[in-house]
């Protein structure tokens, strides 16, 4: 019985430019997260405004006042995680627990939110820093 043989040329080629092409899409999800948590924690620490001694009054506006200064330093990063190509995660956050109080209104002194704005900002800017980190890290 005959048989049908075939060689490939540029078999190698292509496999070096599949695996290359993996680790850059691996290089532009990475620093997706570390930006987006970057300007997560920039944004939402900005989301500050006044400041007034522990006890006092709030101090005009809808945004949080700084008093001690701990919530606004608390809003960090937790190290990345890996878990696949292309394929990462953080979660950003305030550590200390009155954070959501503040944020949602649970204690007597009303809601002052300072995350969600901030959040609500990154989504809309989200689709500009991944084509950015595309454009950056995608080389055909």
């Amino acid at each position: 019985m005959a048989g049908l043989e075939f060689i490939w040329h540029g078999l190698e080629d292509l496999e070096k430019a599949v695996v290359r092409a993996g680790v850059q899409a691996d290089a532009a999800a990475a620093a997706n997260v570390k930006l987006a948590a970057a300007t997560l924690i920039r944004d939402a620490q900005a989301n500050f405004q006044g400041s007034h001694k522990k006890g006092q009054p709030h101090v005009g506006g809808n945004k949080p006042n700084v008093v001690t200064g701990n919530l606004r330093r608390s809003i960090m990063a937790d190290s990345m995680k890996h878990y696949g190509m292309g394929i990462y995660s953080t979660q950003v956050g305030p550590t200390m627990k009155y954070g959501r109080r503040v944020e949602l209104g649970l204690a007597p002194t009303g809601a002052y939110p300072y995350f969600g704005p901030a959040a609500a900002v990154l989504r809309r800017e989200m689709a500009a820093i991944a084509t950015a980190n595309w454009a950056r890290f995608i080389k055909f």
